[in-house]
């Protein structure tokens, strides 16, 4: 009854015994070789599995015990970094940090793949880039393409100067990937596109994009090589505890084990379907992603931070909004009367689910004539803000609904950003909106949601709710951030007995599982009571 090293697996001998299955069955990525014998276990879980059998008699030879005490001294020192006091921490280097981003720095310098899920607003690209100031070799960072040219001008404002922006055609990009510069900076698109060379580090900021790790995006990353990864999400668990997995799988391949045993470890399924309906032993899942993340909220750490207040403005829709909303609603359900739902038509109620959301924002995104009562309470809400010189930012899950507001309220000269805009052209819509004294409103989809700085508003308005925790916070961090001086209200226009209501009720309860997870004591983003 031992366990021994071969290559990249522990292999675990004993006689059957039923307890002993049953724990070895608790480590991630096991696996029972039926014509050895015995069980495998990846070298990432050594911990959990020498813990898991020790107690069992189960001794491990002596290059397992060195592995264990590695992995433990690596998870002994990260711990005593995120528990020592921020004035304590030694950074050895030049940035100007904080307390905390100087703990942030030193917690990614020492665990290999580290997973930084600070609130958005903390300044996870600055700890990125302190974090690695003096480690050689090339990086490469993965991020949205509306961050691309945000993350070069803070590399260029922290002298990070030997660096290259991947964009234009495919053979401008081709020679742009050979640069002889440190950091290279692309898009998650490309890695559909251009071929990859390897780099040293691979960064990927809003790593949510990794949370399906089926996703050809997320395969294309998996295969690129490095000796050092690190993802930065100020939302590690968006919707549910499976974002955990993808990210997680890919810092650090089969820490979680594969995917069908984590869902079998953590995730409660439906027979009838086969889908997932729950979840369970959240906190053994949260005690091992604490091992390798770093998570700070802003109320903990800035604490000079104003105040963050959210506000439901909740309105009755119109008797002919009623009508149509109702008529849209039957016209949905006997679409679906006849589905027999299964693993390829279930995607398909989301969708149809849009058509309610657009009909309590305005009924013309479905070709109706019928006024908005929802735009008429923005505006009821809006003209006092604006009136008193304050800012806000408006928010919409449509790019056609923020081209009717765009239109609609015109008198207090807003600015857009949707989609179809380009990177340069955010950015001098938000120059314009954060300087201009007449420039009080921007307009934004979820494309304006990441990582754009706004303190200038100190007024966040959900015209729509997003269904994702990740989204909701992204748009309010935009205003809620380190800079920010005056409080900041955030406002949600409730349709009553629609849709609006329902999307509130399913984000209430995604935050807690979320909190859960990230170990937080308390609920601190719970959003509606």
């Amino acid at each position: 009854m031992s366990i021994n090293l071969n290559g990249n697996k522990l292999i675990v001998t004993f006689k059957f015994n039923n307890a002993i299955v049953q724990a070895i069955r608790m480590v991630p990525g096991r696996k029972f070789n039926v014509a050895k014998k015995h069980w495998e276990v990846p070298v990432e879980c050594v911990v959990d599995c020498v813990d898991l059998m020790r107690p069992h008699g189960i001794t491990p030879t002596l290059p397992v015990v060195e592995l264990y005490n590695a992995q433990k001294a690596l998870q002994k020192a990260a711990d005593e970094v995120k528990n020592t006091p921020e004035e304590q921490v030694e950074y050895l280097g030049t940035l100007p940090l904080m307390g905390y981003q100087r703990v942030g720095a030193k917690f990614m310098r020492i665990i290999p793949s580290p997973l930084v899920g600070d609130e958005p607003g903390l300044g996870k690209t600055l700890q990125t880039i302190a974090a690695l100031e003096g480690v050689s070799g090339r990086i490469l960072v993965l991020c949205p393409a509306s961050l691309k040219y945000q993350w070069a001008e803070e590399l260029d404002k922290w002298r990070e100067n030997s660096h290259t922006v991947i964009d234009g055609t495919r053979d401008e990009r081709a020679r742009q990937w050979n640069a002889d510069t440190r950091w290279h900076v692309a898009n998650y698109e490309l890695l559909l596109h251009d071929e990859i060379p390897d780099f040293d580090v691979i960064v990927c900021d809003e790593a949510t994009r990794l949370s399906n790790p089926n996703t050809k995006t997320a395969k294309l990353l998996r295969a690129l090589s490095s000796t050092k990864r690190i993802a930065l999400t100020g939302t590690p668990v968006s919707n549910s505890p499976l974002d955990v997995f993808g990210i997680v799988d890919w810092l650090c391949p089969k820490y979680l084990g594969s995917y069908f045993s984590f869902v079998d470890r953590y995730c409660v399924k439906e027979q009838r379907f086969n889908r997932i309906v729950g979840f369970k032993n959240l906190e053994e899942l949260a005690e091992k992603v604490q091992r390798i993340m770093i998570r700070r909220t802003r109320d903990t750490v800035l604490a000079d931070l104003p105040p963050k207040t959210r506000i439901d403005v909740p309105f009755v829709m119109s008797n002919d909004e009623r009508k149509f909303y109702d008529s849209i609603r039957l016209m949905i359900l006997a679409e679906l009367k006849d589905v027999s739902f299964d693993k390829s038509t279930l995607p398909m109620i989301p969708v149809k689910m849009l058509r309610l959301k657009q009909a309590t924002d305005h009924p013309r995104l479905l070709g109706s004539s019928v006024e908005s009562s929802k735009l008429v309470a923005l505006k009821e809400l809006l003209d006092p803000i604006i009136k008193s010189g304050e800012k806000a930012i408006v928010f919409t899950r449509f790019a056609e609904m923020a081209k009717i507001l765009l239109n609609e309220l015109a008198k207090y000269n807003p600015k857009m950003i949707i989609g179809k805009i380009d990177a340069v052209s955010r950015q001098q819509a938000v120059g314009e909106f954060s300087t201009e004294v007449g420039s009080g409103l921007i307009i934004m989809t979820e494309a304006g949601a990441y990582g754009l700085n706004l303190q200038a508003a100190s007024y966040v308005i959900h015209y729509d709710l997003p269904w994702s925790i990740a989204k909701l916070e992204q748009r309010e961090g935009r205003a809620h951030r380190k800079g920010q001086t005056k409080p900041v209200t955030v406002y949600s226009l409730i349709a009553k007995k629609s849709i609006d209501e329902y999307v509130a009720k399913v984000l209430y309860k995604k935050s807690a599982i979320s909190a859960q997870i990230l170990g937080e004591e308390d609920v601190h983003n719970i959003l509606y009571e």
